[in-house]
């Protein structure tokens, strides 16, 4: 493990010593070395590869972790399966009970999964209290205490066979596979895992390699927590080891991610008629109406593009500004994008650390002489900084005019560079927000309640947020539909709830039926005028239900 106390820069005011003596331990909260650790592995499993995890700024080894090979994660669905049995016959309420003791062991190991972020992923220390952790422990919290009334059997009475009674019932489906990205590592497929298990599903989670520390440190606070170590695994390795859980008869796989991820997994997933369901990310856009409140939209489309440097599923991809206020509001952005500051999260006091990809100023360079070269005005920043380590750092960096047809308008870009785009009126707003390339989420900025309700009508998108940022984390106890190219299905709410289960209809005679049932063969002429008369008497013309439907 990792000493806390190498830190050597202060933070809102603590002197380094100060800083190392608050963080001390975060990290050392396991003393099982995550090389061999027991309970994220087959019994008796050993593998002949590691991944090492690195500080992102500094290139130094946090902690190696064994992979998984195809046998290996085959190996584990097994043991999941074994698992989710009994974890099923406990019922809801002790499963709601155990995922609540599990958030609030989450809160209390704040400071762990925190540096797991800041130090592998480059995030900041707010955003990842405020932006992940809290997210999804409210979400397993608020699951938990909802899940006895969403999952409770459901009454229904035949409107045709009157003398039966029936209920549907939520029952798990099984094993349930969470393949997640590396810019979306807790709260969201946290949320996911939490619903599977509120269901009596077990869980394998296979996050991307590049966000493995937050996941195995929440997996880790979840055993310790006395969590059955089979119910929730997570996987590591490459796509060999996601692929073999998927051929082997998963129940359930829910991807989150990118559209090539999303499609990958669920044409994987219809080859072995394996259910599936997906989230994909897209260009999302925020549109700034011509009456909007110039401040606030400001202030939410720096934070929304510049927050983990721009690399967050929900961030602000593309700004469409009316016109009319594309000067007062450009200006605004720029001054607060260039108080930004950049550097270390986890030993600077800074607002935005790199990004994840060590070629991704390259691109963002490349991105933005483009954009530049058909017609738009760099007005700010568009240099990389060298600092070193495993990220790429890129300045802040707004681009005003962008050309509809150029990458920096159309392609997710996971950096801090702003594409900001002039509309000629709303309605060219909309459409250009509308243009196929946008996700689950966009954000409507206007003073008129109507207005963004109006927009909201004609967004594609799942999630519409009236001026506010940050999608994923309002939407955990609503419906988030499929949104964008590779997406199917709904997640989260009691429809996403309800898909981690399998809903079975169960039908009981109310009254003793006789051994020959009229419905039953052997045929007669006379069964069948009886039969056409009964169907034109009750649903012809002018037939029973029709007259009763007139009445009202």
């Amino acid at each position: 493990m990792v000493d806390a106390g190498r830190a050597t820069g202060g933070r809102d005011g603590l002197t380094a010593g100060a800083l190392a003596g608050h963080r001390r331990g975060a990290m050392e909260m396991s003393t099982d070395p995550l090389t061999h650790d027991p309970i994220s592995r087959p019994p008796g499993a050993r593998s002949s590869e590691e991944v090492a995890v690195l500080d992102l700024c500094t290139a130094e080894v946090l902690a190696t972790v064994a992979t998984h090979s195809a046998d290996e994660a085959r190996a584990l669905l097994r043991a999941a399966a074994e698992a989710q049995r009994p974890w099923a016959r406990e019922g809801v309420r002790a499963r709601a009970s155990m995922v609540r003791r599990v958030t609030e062991a989450m809160v209390q190991q704040a400071d762990a999964l925190a540096e797991a972020l800041q130090r592998s992923l480059g995030m900041c220390r707010f955003d990842a209290l405020v932006r992940e952790i809290l997210p999804c422990v409210d979400a397993g919290q608020w699951y938990a205490a909802e899940a006895p009334a969403m999952l409770a059997d459901l009454d229904v009475e035949p409107h045709l066979r009157s003398h039966r009674r029936g209920e549907v019932r939520f029952l798990p489906r099984g094993v349930v596979a969470v393949f997640s990205p590396w810019n979306a590592p807790l709260a969201e497929p946290l949320t996911l895992v939490f619903e599977a298990l509120l269901a009596g599903n077990a869980v394998v989670w296979k996050p991307s390699s590049l966000a493995l520390l937050p996941a195995l440190r929440a997996r880790e606070i979840a055993v310790r927590e006395g969590l059955a170590a089979e119910l929730l695994t997570v996987l590591v390795g490459e796509r060999e080891a996601g692929d073999a859980i998927i051929d082997a008869g998963v129940d359930l796989a829910v991807t989150i991610g990118s559209k090539n991820a999303a499609r990958r997994v669920a044409s994987r997933c219809a080859k072995a008629s394996v259910p599936s369901l997906s989230s994909v990310a897209g260009k999302t856009a925020l549109i700034a109406c011509d009456d909007c409140d110039v401040e606030r939209a400001a202030r939410a489309i720096v934070a929304g593009r510049f927050v983990h440097a721009g690399q967050r599923r929900d961030t602000v991809e593309r700004v469409i500004v009316h016109a009319s206020a594309a000067g007062e509001l450009t200006r605004r952005v720029i001054e607060l994008a260039a108080a930004l500051r950049v550097g270390d999260p986890w030993r600077e006091a800074v607002d935005l650390g790199p990004a994840r990809h060590p070629t991704r100023a390259t691109l963002l360079r490349v991105v933005t002489e483009e954009a530049m070269r058909m017609g738009a005005t760099l007005s700010l920043g568009g240099e990389a900084m060298h600092r070193g380590g495993e990220g790429s750092w890129f300045n802040p960096t707004v681009l005003v005019g962008v050309n509809e047809g150029s990458r920096a308008a159309r392609e997710i870009l996971h950096g801090p560079v702003l594409p900001v785009m002039i509309a000629s009126s709303n309605a060219h707003a909309l459409s250009l927000a509308d243009d196929g390339v946008g996700g689950p989420f966009a954000y409507v900025f206007t003073e008129s309640a109507d207005r963004a309700a109006a927009m909201a009508d004609g967004l594609r998108a799942s999630v519409v947020l009236h001026d506010d940022v940050f999608a994923t984390e309002v939407a955990v106890d609503a419906p988030m539909d499929a949104a964008g190219p590779g997406a199917a299905g709904t997640l989260h709410g009691p429809d996403g709830l309800a898909r981690m289960c399998r809903a079975q209809h169960r039908s009981v005679p109310s009254l003793a039926l006789p051994a020959r049932d009229p419905g039953w063969p052997p045929y007669s002429p006379l069964r069948e005028q009886v039969a056409i008369r009964a169907l034109r008497t009750v649903f012809g013309r002018h037939g029973v239900v029709g007259r009763l439907a007139d009445l009202f």
